[in-house]
């Protein structure tokens, strides 16, 4: 019984999945210059600053430049692209490395409704589940995904 919900869940978790473009795939996405225009300029002359130190002093050679050349595409790569990573059943309260970027998402992300009275109304959950998940929900306004999964995990 504890599988069908889960596929449940899953099917509805690929359905934002789908509608959010989120497939754990990197995206080249230039909004962190747009967020932060200051911040990246100042990144940008600092380094220009740090390339001029490097060649008035007679202590760094070729090998410095190149080093903090490539230091500083590295770093840019990483402002360039971002991941929308995939919502997915088995990461719910688990401590996966996915989490520390997305946040704890299923306490975060609401369920549909409809998705909800779907619930309430099929034969996958049992009474006294439907009376605790219809009691949340009355007394918040809305359910998490966890709140769901968690009905057959205490």
């Amino acid at each position: 019984m504890s599988n069908q919900l889960n596929a449940l869940l899953q099917q509805e978790l690929d359905s934002i999945n789908r509608a959010e473009k989120r497939n754990d795939r990197p995206y080249f996405d230039v909004s962190f210059i747009r967020q932060y225009p200051g911040l990246y300029g100042l990144m940008c002359f600092l380094f220009v600053l740090t390339m001029a130190l490097l060649l008035y002093s007679d202590s760094f050679g070729t090998i410095e430049y190149v080093v903090c050349c490539a230091i500083f595409a590295v770093c840019n790569f990483f402002f360039f692209f971002h991941v929308n990573p995939s919502y997915r059943v088995k990461d719910i309260d688990k401590g996966a490395w996915k989490n520390c970027y997305t946040g704890d998402w299923y306490m975060e992300v609401y369920v549909r409704e409809a998705f909800i009275h779907d619930l309430l109304n099929g034969d996958v959950l049992t009474e006294s589940e439907k009376a605790t998940l219809q009691a949340q929900y009355a007394r918040k306004g809305h359910l998490y995904f966890a709140d769901i999964y968690r009905l057959r995990t205490r």
